[in-house]
């Protein structure tokens, strides 16, 4: 009985010190290994969004930063990427099969012209009150489908492996870049909850949305957000603008969608509509 509560004791000194200690949930980079923290700081750090998005491998292909799990080659890394993105992509097709079955079974079931185009006027989303707007996401979606950016847009760096800009490193992208000038308008893809707004060293101002069926958005190096962890946003509203913090070699955003099972190619995504 002793040990017990001696164990307990311990357990509730190790939370109490990861959830007093300011430095903690303050980080400016996240440790390298999971091995670098203990288990309660790691869940504190993750309950705040702190994650590594991108991952850092030696020169034999083993991962020695921002692992999924300790020594996992780029190979694999890349295996289990593709295996989440395709099952994530079937499940999002069914979404958008199920989005464009509610605007086609109005206009169906009428043969009557004026009909059809009743169906179809009723079937156009209504926008909120928002400004700005990006019209081009319709009203309350709920997986994130769409360009986080309005107009025409530029993907300097894709999903997947590549030498970092910076530290010349073999590494793999969890996400994709657009060039986009500092104070660029960033808008939320989907409905969704703000889980966390962070700063780090590496993905710089950064923002996290929760969303539908496990799906989260992630956006860095951004110059300015514009909600606040907790709040509720909608699909096309504006969350954020572009900068050039954190570990870059030039204004742009860092554009990533998880599931959660982790990070996929959100390259379909960012070119699909429902």
């Amino acid at each position: 009985m002793r040990k017990i509560c001696l164990a307990t004791f311990f357990m509730i000194f190790l939370f109490d010190k990861a959830v007093s200690g300011d430095s903690l949930l303050t980080a400016q980079s996240f440790p390298k290994t999971a091995n670098d923290v203990t288990f309660i700081q790691n869940i504190m750090l993750m309950q705040e969004g702190y994650e590594p998005w991108e991952t850092i491998y030696d020169v034999n292909g083993r991962c020695v930063s921002g692992c999924l799990y300790p020594g996992i080659t780029i190979q694999e890394d890349l295996r289990l990427a593709d295996e989440r993105t395709k099952e994530a992509w079937t499940k999002t097709k069914q979404y958008i099969k199920e989005q464009e079955r509610k605007i086609l079974e109005p206009i169906k079931s009428n043969v009557n012209l004026q009909h059809i185009v009743t169906a179809v006027q009723q079937a156009k989303p209504t926008y909120r009150s928002c400004t700005p707007l990006n019209q081009s996401i319709p009203e309350n979606q709920n997986l994130p489908l769409g360009n986080p950016l309005m107009g025409m847009t530029k993907i300097t760096s894709g999903f997947g492996s590549r030498i970092h800009p910076v530290t010349g490193e073999l590494s793999t992208h969890w996400g994709i870049d657009f060039s986009a000038p500092i104070g660029t308008n960033v808008f939320a893809t989907a409905n969704g909850v703000v889980e966390s707004v962070k700063s780090d060293s590496t993905c710089g101002n950064g923002l996290t949305i929760a969303h539908s069926d496990g799906y989260k958005t992630v956006f860095c190096h951004l110059n300015k957000v514009t909600v606040q962890k907790g709040d509720s946003v909608k699909a096309g509203c504006k969350v954020a603008e572009t900068g050039n913090t954190g570990r870059t070699t030039g204004p742009h955003l860092h554009y990533a969608i998880k599931t959660s099972n982790g990070f996929i190619d959100p390259t379909k995504w960012v070119n699909a509509k429902s």
